[in-house]
């Protein structure tokens, strides 16, 4: 069966819910403004509530920095809305550039949000980010 490619018509981000991950990947293929950001994020909920996909991999590397306003846009209004759309918490792993993260946190995450909403964590690699969201997975289904 082939991956499941949601339609989207934004220039500027790329959708992937491949079956077998159970998780969505959004990438950013330039930097946005906080309108496109918005925008983006409203498609991604738009693509993860067919399947109620909770576990997300956002790569911001090419997004550019999200202001202080975006960051709380994210964390206030959209992350309490999803929770409520796909009924649960929500687990939001994001690739940033390496040089944010201490070696450590690159291959562990660093934590930023911890709550009954959602787990977010800060990574700069894929394969870390994703075997941190498929423990979650493994976790909550067991």
């Amino acid at each position: 069966m082939p991956p499941s490619q949601p339609p989207t018509t934004l220039d500027f981000v790329e959708f992937r819910r491949p079956d077998e991950l159970g998780v969505l990947i959004i990438r950013w293929t330039r930097p946005v403004s906080a309108a496109e950001l918005q925008q983006s994020y409203e498609a991604a909920l738009t693509v993860a509530r067919p399947a109620a996909v909770r576990y997300w991999l956002a790569d911001s590397r090419g997004r550019g920095p999200a202001s202080e306003d975006d960051t709380h846009w994210v964390l206030t209004q959209f992350i309490p809305r999803v929770a409520t759309s796909l009924r649960g918490r929500i687990y939001l792993a994001f690739l940033v550039s390496a040089a944010q993260l201490s070696p450590e946190e690159q291959q562990t995450g660093s934590p930023m949000v911890l709550s009954n909403l959602a787990h977010v964590r800060l990574f700069a690699a894929e394969e870390a980010a994703l075997y941190w969201l498929h423990s979650r997975q493994h976790l909550h289904s067991a």
